[in-house]
């Protein structure tokens, strides 16, 4: 078995420290908030993020880095992607030269618009072929309870993927390899968007059919920014792509979903976030989206109405009303 140390305890974090934990390998998390390992310890759960779950005493919650590092094989860094950069540098003063380094943050930099692997890559430029980056139709409470899933586990070395693979693969969380960085870390970030405007339209009334059009002109929207930035379209078709976008545009346990119903219900974004323990990436996403798409030259409609909503108090029936006034297109490029 392995030592696997899980930087970030939040929600997801948390539950990939339980199902480590049961697959036998000796888990240590570090904890960013000073008083929550000694709540672990005298409640026995993360009562803070994933309340409910009992965790076992053989998992190491902590504040102190070097000690949650030391002899680790595998470092998974699952915190919200505006702190990436921030905790990728402390990682970096204790991370041991073996440790294999596994990203499962979804989200685009605001103000540098880089992806998580850019950041990474940035920070650890020796380790760049050899990082990974899990992503994929998870929610951490159904990772918790151990039901079955998938997920995508993508590296440029597919052999560190694969030892990745080795270590975390089991019948109730299925792993499957991809060599496309690109693919797997925009399909987990920008799904997040479609997700606040698929939340909106079912509190809205619109009804199931409104609901399957977003999440399939979403996908549109998706597949012209990832291959625009050099991935592959096939990525987008199968788990960090339709799989991820079903997923959180209609399951009741997604944050992203929950922002978008509560902004139809006539709260502001803002006012949604700060009253929230955990990020709804959605709502960071949609500004890095708005600027990447513009940058890129790649149309969003779906992804800018949200931006609008989210960022400029935009009437959410206008924008929605403004979806459905767009000009006629062809379904897909090349018809003649």
């Amino acid at each position: 078995m392995s030592n696997i140390a899980v930087i970030g305890a939040g929600a997801f974090g948390t539950a990939l420290a339980i199902y480590a934990d049961k697959l036998g390998h000796k888990v240590k998390i570090w904890v960013f908030e000073k008083d929550l390992p000694e709540i672990v310890e005298k409640t026995g759960e993360n009562v803070t993020y994933l309340p409910g779950f009992k965790i076992n005493k053989t998992i190491k919650f902590s504040n102190n880095m070097p000690e949650v590092l030391t002899d680790a094989d595998f470092c998974l860094i699952v915190c919200p992607s505006a702190f990436m950069r921030a905790t990728a540098n402390e990682v970096k003063k204790h991370l041991p030269e073996k440790t294999i380094l596994i990203s499962a943050t979804k989200g685009i930099e605001n103000n540098t618009l880089d992806l998580m692997s850019d950041i990474l890559t940035e920070i650890f430029p020796e380790r760049k072929d050899h990082m990974t980056f899990l992503s994929g139709p998870t929610f951490a409470k159904e990772i918790a309870m151990g039901l079955p899933a998938d997920i995508a586990c993508a590296s440029k070395d597919i052999q560190a993927a694969r030892k990745v693979q080795k270590a975390l693969h089991s019948e109730k969380l299925r792993i499957y390899t991809s060599n496309d960085i690109i693919g797997v870390e925009l399909g987990g970030s920008l799904k997040n968007v479609i997700a606040v405007a698929c939340g909106a339209c079912d509190e809205l009334g619109l009804g199931l059919s409104a609901r399957a059009s977003l999440i399939t002109r979403g996908l549109a929207e998706i597949n012209r920014l990832a291959v625009s930035m050099g991935a592959d379209p096939l990525t987008l078709s199968g788990l960090v792509g339709v799989g991820d976008l079903i997923l959180t545009c209609t399951g009741d346990l997604s944050r992203n979903r929950t922002l978008g119903k509560k902004l139809a219900q006539g709260m502001k974004a803002s006012e949604v976030i700060a009253s929230q323990n955990a990020v709804a990436e959605g709502y960071v996403t949609a500004l890095s989206v708005h600027n990447l798409a513009e940058k890129m030259k790649v149309e969003m409609p779906i992804s800018e109405a949200v931006y609008q909503v989210c960022y400029n108090d935009a009437d959410i029936k206008v924008e929605a009303m403004k979806l459905m006034q767009r000009d006629m297109k062809d379904e897909f490029n090349g018809i003649k």
